[in-house]
């Protein structure tokens, strides 16, 4: 009796991932048929920027029309539907809501993470399209799942968050023979961590594996080996000629563009976490500008909570807005450099921001939204 029960359950749950392939499937021949990509929005109950997304977002009158006209959505609840087990192994799921693009045979185009305005969320479907159309498609990940094609302890970390240390990951890495094979980066991309042999292989060939995985994905791994090597180069000698060393001898392995970037995380951990130096960090961001992730709102946020503006600081954190944020950089950011501006007293450059977010509001028919100001006093 009690094999029969095993064997009825085992059935039903094979049924149930049957159902969700059919369901997958039949949008992937629709996909085909319709000559259409797949947008994905990976989602889970309770999570407040995924509702933002159904409610400010998706029924964007622009974003409505372009996903009409050129994608089909399939919305799966990462914690509830069947697909979403495949997809957290199958995919790179790190934060929510995350958007998949894929073609109508299942290759993944595009993999972005993070609440998107409507003019970030129109931006993320014309890259999409034009990589679609110049067949850039990202080789690393499988097309179809199989569940025997992952390690196990990275199938079970996928599905609960547990069980991978430091060590983990360097056993893996020297099992692994060829780190350009389908999916191998997969437990260093999850986990956002790699060991020191893995890195030195990944850091040699960044641009080889972006093509393989994306640089969204690949970029917090390449953080984390630049972090170690920096902790480990600033033992003995932590001054700003050893620091400068250390990016001099970094910089070789990468693009102008991806270097900027790493530029933005190394900077952060130099001068914010290393020194405590606000005033260092705004220079050496002037110095190289760039607007990645979320570093320019956070510390906003960061340093108003702490009450850390003061005349210098206020003057400093303008200039960098004034150098990273665009009529294209979306509106949160506009909000965010009118206010920095406005607690400087600066009302021209608070007037710029406001009207640049105007103007963005306008450009994409977004609900008009006033920039609230916070007081650091």
């Amino acid at each position: 009796m009690k094999k029969l029960i095993h064997t009825l359950c085992l059935l039903l749950t094979a049924i149930g991932c049957l159902a969700q392939n059919q369901s997958l499937n039949s949008v992937l021949k629709q996909a085909k048929k319709e000559n259409k990509l797949i947008f994905v929005d990976c989602y889970f109950t309770g999570c407040i920027p995924c509702a933002q997304m159904d409610e400010n977002v998706f029924p964007n009158a622009l974003v409505k029309a372009e996903m009409d006209k050129n994608f089909l959505m399939l919305k799966v609840d990462i914690f509830k539907d069947k697909l979403g087990d495949t997809l957290k192994v199958q995919h790179i799921l790190n934060g929510f809501p995350t958007f998949l693009v894929l073609n109508g045979d299942g290759k993944l185009i595009s993999s972005s993470s993070g609440y998107k305005d409507p003019g970030n969320l129109i931006a993320l479907f014309a890259d999409a399209r034009q990589k679609a159309t110049q067949h850039k498609f990202l080789s690393g990940f499988s097309t179809s799942y199989n569940e025997a094609k992952y390690p196990a302890f990275y199938v079970e970390f996928c599905k609960t968050r547990k069980g991978v240390t430091g060590e983990t990951i360097a056993a893996y890495t020297d099992t692994l023979k060829n780190f350009k094979a389908e999916n191998a980066l997969l437990p260093y991309l999850v986990t956002r961590s790699a060991d020191e042999k893995a890195i030195e292989t990944i850091f040699a060939d960044y641009n080889g594996f972006v093509a393989l995985y994306g640089e969204e994905v690949l970029q917090p791994v390449v953080d984390n080996g630049l972090n170690q090597k920096l902790a480990k180069a600033m033992k003995t000698n932590s001054d700003q000629a050893a620091f400068d060393g250390f990016l001099a001898n970094q910089k070789k392995n990468f693009s102008d563009k991806t270097w900027k970037i790493c530029l933005q995380t190394l900077g952060s951990r130099y001068y914010l976490a290393m020194k405590k130096d606000t005033v260092g960090f705004l220079k050496f961001s002037i110095k190289n500008p760039v607007l990645y992730q979320y570093h320019f709102n956070a510390l906003y946020s960061t340093l108003l909570a702490k009450k850390g503006f003061n005349p210098e600081v206020n003057r400093l954190f303008c200039q960098w807005a004034d150098a990273i944020v665009t009529e294209n950089s979306g509106l949160e950011y506009m909000k965010t450099a009118a206010a920095v501006h406005r607690l400087a007293k600066d009302e021209a450059g608070y007037s710029k921001f406001v009207k640049m977010a105007a103007a963005y509001t306008a450009r994409y028919q977004m609900k008009a939204e006033p920039v609230e100001i916070s007081s650091s006093k």
